[in-house]
């Protein structure tokens, strides 16, 4: 069943004659030569190039007691790109960092150990699991009442529990330890290519090519979750998970002025252009990183969230984040739509997306693959319906 409906998605679903993204991806429409408004207002990738980037480094080099920087690693290809160039190519004093939210994937873990050791980096973990506990918790709670009000728009809140005080978290320990600068970090410096506007697109709230929301867009977001999303249901009203929700608003808005402010942000991509070559080449070749044995890309093999959440939007719209991604390669010419179109489909069959991680924390969940897919399913057509103007 799970085969047929992901096989009739890609074979009918209309899809831009130049990327790959689909009629299901919200806010898209087409010219007369079938091409998408994406594609048609594109713009290429700018960074501010490696110029600037010296001068940042240079500024914070040797400014801090031990170390120049914290350099957060996830067991992702990207943030294991950039601790390497931050050692091996600019020659900087790092420590690299991970705050372990309890969703962090066993290739996780093994790339983390494998990178920091190749590079003879310092690693540390900041865990706590009380917050971790709370966080299963809640998860668990959340996807049960999803399953009986299920919204596009909640899928990642639900799911995606991580601790949202992640990056505080990191400035205080770059802050008690006198390091002047962080090199990214939850939400801050991913390259362009793998921002995901659209998750929050079918709410009709778009931010620039950088991810960033101008005030107003943050307003009307929340408001349209805590009126539209979060009070018409009951099982929100728990404290951990109010907590939850309260904490997360308070840090989306808030966040810099809770930091230290001897501390630093700042995103190795927005001075870097990313090229997944490179990136693939370097981690696997130089670092022994190893990606998924069961999926067919090497991006987010490192978070337990992302099988089920892409396997979720896969069989409500037909797509998942790697249609988005692949379609920005196309853009920037570093795919062809052919391979683009061959690197989306063998996703959406991958065993990662469709196989026995997703039947696995589905179980954690307290749920059933059938249980789940026939919520899906029903949800699915009611959605399209809306959105496609199906009769």
């Amino acid at each position: 069943m799970v085969k047929t409906m992901e096989k009739t998605f890609d074979m009918t679903l209309k899809r831009c004659t130049r990327c790959v993204l689909p009629e299901t991806f919200p806010g898209i429409t087409f010219d007369h030569d079938g091409v998408c408004n994406y594609c048609l207002s594109h713009q290429p990738v700018k960074v501010r190039g490696e110029e600037e980037l010296l001068k940042v480094l240079s500024e914070n080099r040797n400014k801090g007691d031990k170390y120049d920087c914290v350099v957060p690693i996830s067991g992702g290809r990207d943030s294991s790109f950039v601790l390497h160039q931050m050692v091996k190519k600019y020659k900087m004093r790092c420590i690299s960092l991970t705050v372990d939210s309890g969703f962090i994937l066993p290739e996780g873990i093994r790339n983390i150990e494998t990178v920091t050791k190749a590079l003879g980096v310092p690693h540390v973990w900041l865990r706590d699991d009380n917050k971790i506990g709370v966080a299963q918790q809640n998860c668990i709670i959340k996807f049960h009442g999803w399953l009986k009000n299920p919204s596009i728009n909640t899928i990642v809140p639900v799911l995606n529990a991580g601790d949202k005080t992640m990056n505080l978290r990191m400035a205080r320990f770059a802050h008690e330890n006198r390091i002047p600068l962080v090199w990214g970090g939850n939400y801050v410096g991913n390259c362009s290519f793998e921002e995901e506007h659209w998750k929050r697109g079918f709410m009709g709230v778009f931010p620039d090519d950088r991810g960033t929301f101008t005030t107003g867009q943050k307003i009307k977001l929340v408001t349209y979750f805590v009126t539209k999303e979060f009070l018409p249901n009951s099982y929100n009203f728990k404290w951990p998970i109010f907590k939850e929700y309260m904490t997360g608003g308070a840090v989306y808005f808030f966040e810099a002025l809770f930091r230290p402010k001897d501390v630093r942000f700042l995103g190795f991509w927005d001075y870097i252009y990313w090229r997944e070559k490179e990136v693939e080449a370097t981690v696997i070749n130089e670092l022994g990183w190893e990606g998924a044995p069961d999926h067919t890309t090497t991006w987010r093999i490192d978070d337990s969230a992302y099988p089920l959440l892409n396997y979720m939007f896969l069989k409500i719209v037909g797509f998942t984040e790697h249609d988005e991604m692949y379609s920005k390669m196309i853009r920037e010419n570093q795919l062809t739509r052919e391979e683009g179109l061959r690197r989306t489909f063998a996703d959406h069959h991958s065993d990662w997306v469709t196989g026995p991680r997703v039947t696995a924390s589905i179980k954690e969940l307290g749920a059933t693959r059938e249980q789940v897919d026939e919520v899906l399913e029903r949800y699915s057509e009611k959605f399209l319906a809306q959105i496609l103007k199906k009769d």
